[in-house]
């Protein structure tokens, strides 16, 4: 391996230790294990309730829970990457070692997202020991799928952090764009759209359009869809079906989110390359 190369991972592992201590993967990860089992518990409630078997409740409402939590502290911990070390003199050393400055997103990618999946991987470890007694073949197998989408749309969201935290100045900066962001995206879209759809007359197709430019939407839309139940999105989901196909319009959500990850980090590469450290 090249001393260039040897320098990337030692940044990358550098990186991820940076990451893992800090608060946002502690108090973050506490806090989605918990809602975590509080969801499968009320999920196995509901359905003990109405006499029937199975944790498909619990993992459903498991896919609200694992495409808002995570992606924030996907955010924040991209958000603080950068800036962080800028502001530490980190970057201004760093540039002085044999690496490229274009590497330092990528590195800054690579712990913040290894961070954020760690917790990813302990919150829905929690839940699926709470909901393990009851679980079926089928149930373990759309957990499955709700972790892969989990994961895909902290990606992104780490992502979009890097690139903040390479455009920014500050951390303080970076971090209060990157919870801004997260409000817009989570939120702040869906409100838009939902008063500005009447006057707008908004078709499937354009509706579409709106979810593919969110990629927290379209985690949600591929999980329902991962989880075999396109029904609930109604004329949305029909559009989806006769427009695309079920793996086409598969192929395409997984192909936005893909997107959602490679632009940002693009974007931050040409940021970092141009910029003083």
């Amino acid at each position: 391996m090249s001393i260039a190369g040897a320098s990337v991972l030692r940044l990358a592992a550098f990186e991820v230790r940076g990451a893992a201590r800090t608060r946002w993967v502690a108090i973050g990860g506490g806090l989605f294990a918990l809602a975590a089992a509080a969801v499968a518990l009320a999920g196995l409630r509901s359905l003990s309730a109405l006499g029937l078997a199975g944790a498909g409740a619990a993992t459903d409402a498991l896919v609200h829970l694992a495409l808002l939590l995570p992606p924030l502290i996907g955010l924040l911990l991209g958000a603080g990457s950068l800036a962080r070390d800028r502001e530490r003199g980190m970057l201004a050393l760093l540039a002085t070692q044999p690496l490229r400055r274009g590497a330092l997103p990528l590195a800054a990618f690579a712990g913040a997202v290894l961070a954020s999946w760690a917790v990813v991987a302990l919150g829905l470890g929690v839940a699926t020991v709470v909901i393990a007694g009851v679980m079926t073949a089928a149930d373990l197998v759309a957990l499955g799928g709700v972790l892969a989408v989990s994961l895909a749309a902290t990606a992104t969201a780490v992502a979009l952090g890097v690139l903040l935290s390479a455009a920014t100045s500050t951390h303080h900066q970076a971090t209060a764009a990157a919870a801004s962001l997260w409000l817009f995206l989570a939120l702040g879209m869906d409100l838009l759209l939902a008063g500005a759809a009447p006057g707008l007359q908004f078709g499937p197709a354009g509706l579409l359009a709106a979810v593919l430019l969110n990629p927290l939407e379209a985690a949600r839309v591929l999980a329902v869809m991962v989880l075999g139940d396109g029904t609930s999105l109604g004329t949305f989901g029909a559009y989806l079906a006769d427009r695309f196909g079920d793996a086409g319009a598969l192929r395409l959500l997984t192909g936005c989110l893909a997107a959602w990850i490679v632009a940002p980090l693009l974007l931050a590469w040409r940021i970092t390359t141009r910029r003083d450290v």
